[in-house]
């Protein structure tokens, strides 16, 4: 009998049940990691164009409260921008004078089951500056 000059009789060649069990373990541990990292980075890209969406209606609304619209004068219509998009249903309330604005836009969030019944809205302050809200069910996670 020949012999391989390398290998004696005894020599074991290739991997056992055990180191392969193991390698398997880990690949595993690493795909459960990148799958929750990539659903959440998704979501939060979804998220941030929703917020690329809505923050499309602040020039049109400031232009409107320039030209003294009435409070009759405020819908997505009018600022001739989607009042719907792929994510959103959105809704425009005409500004409270001297006061700040809550949900002056509002997105109403549709289309993402993560997100069933939620809502980013625009406030606009007293003083014209304005500020983005979320609901309380949005994960910080998803926020940019």
């Amino acid at each position: 009998m020949l012999l391989a000059a390398n290998h004696s009789p005894d020599s074991q060649i290739g991997f056992t049940l055990i180191e392969l069990m193991i390698a398997i373990s880990i690949v595993g541990i690493l795909a459960s990691v990148a799958i929750a990292n990539y659903q959440t980075n998704i979501r939060k890209t979804q998220v941030t164009i929703i917020y690329q969406e809505i923050n499309r209606y602040r020039m049109p609304y400031q232009i409107m409260i320039n030209e003294g619209a009435g409070p009759t004068g405020f819908s997505p219509n009018v600022l001739n921008l989607n009042g719907k998009t792929k994510n959103c249903q959105y809704s425009v309330l005409a500004p409270n004078t001297n006061a700040t604005t809550l949900d002056a836009v509002k997105c109403q969030i549709q289309n993402l089951n993560y997100l069933t019944n939620q809502t980013i809205s625009l406030d606009l302050a007293a003083d014209g500056t304005w500020h983005c809200r979320v609901s309380s069910g949005i994960p910080v996670a998803y926020l940019p």
